[in-house]
């Protein structure tokens, strides 16, 4: 019985280093862009509105941290850097009335799963939804 148990300890202690390896570069990188994110928002005075999202979208396609797929010249599929972000994957609204912001991001990552070569989607959404600083 104790011979099982520690099986099971140490494939258990395996198992997380393994999800820390994968995974974990993952959530630090979901940080970074809720951090940029943040920053952004936190420039809405000097920016205004139209100039906000298409700022915060030059932003994250700009992240020396993540890459994304696309196509090159030739139509070959490319690690490109940055997260890929179209406008239809920012959602800001910005209400007059009450000075609120609110500013949704979706994005994807994917992670190839080793030895098997696996691919895991993974689906991030910063939402945000205050006052803007220095905004009267």
């Amino acid at each position: 019985m104790r011979k099982v148990l520690g099986y099971l300890v140490a494939l258990s202690v395996l198992a997380a280093l393994y999800a820390a390896v994968m995974f974990g570069p993952l959530w630090l990188d979901h940080f970074d862009a809720k951090d940029l994110v943040n920053s952004t928002f936190n420039q809405f005075r000097e920016l205004g509105p139209e100039q906000f999202k298409a700022e915060l979208l030059r932003k994250l396609n700009l992240v020396e941290w993540a890459t994304h797929k696309a196509p090159d010249e030739d139509g070959v599929m490319q690690d490109v850097k940055g997260l890929g972000l179209t406008d239809d994957d920012i959602f800001v609204e910005f209400e007059e009335r009450t000075k609120i912001l609110w500013v949704k991001v979706t994005y994807t990552r994917r992670v190839v799963l080793k030895p098997t070569e696996k691919v895991r989607v993974f689906k991030f959404t910063i939402e945000r939804k205050e006052k803007p600083p220095n905004v009267f």
